[in-house]
């Protein structure tokens, strides 16, 4: 890197929450190179001026610095630690930068081997979901060293409005694992108070803006409400069945803690019952499913439909 030329990008995970960090890093005039398995995914990205890596890495091979936005502990041993990984052509030199949600011993494992090539791993989560990423409003929560996050700030600040250091390799995303209990558990609360509203027949809009203003508010009240209150099996990007899969790494930790969660647990299972009635792809305001008229917790099928709502949809 010099200072006479940005640092070229590579980036591997361009999904619902990557792509568009991948694109704001476009709009900022960074050279970018893309990793996917599938180019139709990041078709978006080359049409606006990226290019294309077929392999991790050939990523890895004409970046600077690397941004991965990985789905899960699979694909981030495959691009990491696969035969043609990350691993097989890092340098002295590059900082790696990890975004997706996974196990904080995960990354651990991953900084330790790329330390012993020169390379610096940060692990930056980040909390805000799809629509504040499309706006570049992201807050991130980094672990790392300090000096090696002060060097990728302006980049990560294309996309993140708030960056926040709270420790080394691993504290990130065990912060974020905090973040995802809280929001687990705010969704499963939510889902019930969609209920209650639904079988006192109050009226969903005036219901939300009365709670939103007190102390019951929450990020998670304010997304699901009243979308809870109507079925619907739209597109998300925040879903059951995602949500779900970051709540084993949190029961796992506090595993490992001999940590007992039991309001944590109780969503969790809440969870458990709508992905098996078949709800892994719909929006977590639908959770709100579980408390369907003559449905217990969705176990039953679907029942009658909550139906304070039906009159009021909005995106959530």
């Amino acid at each position: 890197m010099t200072a006479t030329r940005k640092p070229r990008i590579g980036f591997a995970g361009a999904g619902v929450m990557g792509r568009p960090m991948a694109h704001h890093l476009l709009a900022a005039g960074y050279p970018l190179t893309v990793h996917a398995r599938t180019p139709k995914k990041v078709s978006s990205l080359l049409e606006a001026g990226a290019a294309l890596a077929t392999t991790p890495r050939q990523l890895a091979a004409h970046a600077d610095i690397i941004i991965g936005c990985l789905l899960d502990e699979a694909a981030f041993h495959a691009v990491y630690f696969g035969d043609d990984g990350l691993l097989t052509a890092i340098r002295e030199g590059q900082i790696l930068i990890e975004h997706g949600t996974h196990a904080p011993r995960l990354a651990r494992a991953a900084a330790a081997r790329l330390s012993a090539c020169g390379a610096e791993l940060l692990d930056i989560p980040v909390t805000g979901g799809p629509r504040r990423a499309d706006e570049g409003t992201l807050t991130a929560i980094a672990g790392g060293q300090a000096d090696h996050l002060d060097l990728v700030r302006p980049l990560v600040g294309m996309y993140c409005s708030q960056i926040v250091h709270v420790g080394l390799v691993g504290a990130g995303l065990e912060l974020k694992l905090v973040n995802q209990l809280l929001v687990s558990i705010h969704v499963a609360a939510a889902a019930e108070a969609a209920a209650l509203i639904d079988r006192f027949a109050l009226p969903a809009e005036q219901s939300k803006a009365v709670l939103m203003s007190g102390w019951a508010a929450s990020t998670m009240l304010d997304y699901c409400l009243p979308a809870a209150l109507t079925p619907s099996d739209a597109p998300s990007g925040s879903t059951v069945g995602g949500l779900h899969a970051v709540q084993d790494l949190v029961a796992d930790a506090a595993r490992a803690l001999e940590l007992d969660l039991p309001v944590f647990a109780s969503a969790q299972r809440l969870f458990d019952s709508r992905l098996q009635s078949g709800a892994a792809y719909h929006d977590i305001a639908q959770l709100a499913r579980a408390y369907d008229r003559h449905g217990s917790t969705g176990a039953e099928g679907p029942g009658q439909p909550l139906s304070a709502g039906a009159a009021c949809k909005e995106s959530p």
